[in-house]
């Protein structure tokens, strides 16, 4: 399984409403120019980087949830170093992101959609064997 990180942070803008449809070109656009200023930043600290999802956008100014891949080549890649890493090419960036926004947590390695449904999956399963158990104990 390959290390993924979840990495939030929020714009310092107005939120446009276009961007919470990822099919937007509003959402496509924004998705490229974030990632075409964070991903280089990433592969110059991380040789095991290999790319980044913008996974949405929300308001609050605008608050991008993002994963991060990495190759599983280094596994020793902490929180605390991409935060780090993050934080430190803020001044680069054509956007404000607001410091204190900024969030790194261990990711998952499917897409949350997929996670989503298979957690919703397991969690029928679970009521249906506790159902059929019932039934069978009277």
């Amino acid at each position: 399984m390959n290390p993924t990180f979840y990495l939030t942070f929020s714009i310092i803008e107005t939120f446009d409403a276009a961007l919470a449809n990822n099919n937007s070109p509003q959402f496509a656009a924004k998705s490229k120019n974030i990632r075409g200023q964070v991903e280089p930043l990433l592969k110059r600290s991380f040789a095991n980087f290999k790319q980044m999802d913008i996974v949405k956008f929300r308001n609050g100014s605008t608050i991008t949830e993002s994963n991060l891949y990495m190759n599983p080549s280094d596994p020793n890649v902490t929180l605390e170093q991409v935060k780090s890493v993050f934080l430190g090419g803020l001044s680069s960036f054509n956007f404000t992101v607001d410091p204190n926004s900024v969030s790194v947590t261990l990711g998952n390695s499917m897409p949350p959609a997929i996670a989503s449904s298979l957690s919703m999956i397991l969690m029928s399963v679970l009521t249906l064997l506790l159902s059929i158990s019932l039934h069978f104990e009277l």
